[in-house]
């Protein structure tokens, strides 16, 4: 990787084993690679669980950190929870101290707009796009933000009527693209956006509503389409 896309982080002693840059997880594992693996191999069967029990939120805060939890939760303690350190990859990310503040006026907006679903497919793959790359700076947690922000993205595309998979897109592609989004340069990411979409079936559409909606914003949801 370009070394000028390389995290750096605020150096705390509660997210590091002693003189490493290796987090403390729940293996023990002190080693880099080795936890690296480790995660990857139960992040991957923590992922196939979230697909075939789904949680059923609001598509709020909260729900981005549920996301996170049963994503990380058999490899870190404080999976869920947001960070307390300073991060940055090029650009810094949202401080820590306002990552609240910020997430509010992020899933307030998506909220006020009806999460997108009144709009037609283009509009709704620009409001998408907008989205991903304003949780990408908000980045609110320690270790596992964009496999996180991706679940909640592609889930919410599903509601709206859109298959959207990223799971296929090169890495260093998507880094440049969401640090350009940072700097409010969007073609990138939306051009990714636009590839890896096709619309659903109105069938399937309500079927993703029941799956990732808690009952009472599937009411709400419903009423609009």
């Amino acid at each position: 990787m370009d070394d000028k896309y390389k995290y750096t982080y605020e150096e705390t002693s509660e997210y590091c084993y002693p003189n490493t840059g290796v987090l403390i997880n729940k293996l023990n594992i002190t080693n880099d690679k080795d936890l690296y693996e480790a995660e990857m191999e139960l992040v991957a069967y923590s992922t196939t669980s979230l697909v075939q029990t789904p949680i059923k939120d609001n598509f709020d805060f909260n729900h981005l950190k549920k996301i996170h939890q049963r994503l990380f939760e058999k490899v870190y303690d404080w999976a869920g929870t947001p960070r307390t350190c300073a991060i940055a990859k090029k650009d810094l990310f949202c401080l820590p101290q306002y990552i609240d503040n910020y997430a509010n006026i992020i899933f307030n907006k998506l909220k006020k707009e009806n999460y997108f679903l009144t709009y037609d497919f283009d509009k709704k793959i620009s409001c998408l796009v907008e989205l991903f790359a304003e949780v990408n700076a908000l980045h609110p947690f320690r270790e596992g933000n964009g496999r996180t922000q991706r679940e909640f993205i592609e889930e919410l595309a599903k509601i709206n009527g859109i298959n959207l998979d990223l799971t296929g897109v090169d890495k260093m592609n998507m880094i440049i693209a969401s640090h350009e989004s940072i700097n409010g340069d969007y073609d990138k990411l939306t051009m990714m956006f636009n590839k890896c979409s096709r619309a659903l079936s109105k069938e399937n559409q309500i079927d993703y509503i029941e799956l990732y909606c808690s009952k009472d914003l599937r009411k709400k949801i419903l009423k609009l389409l």
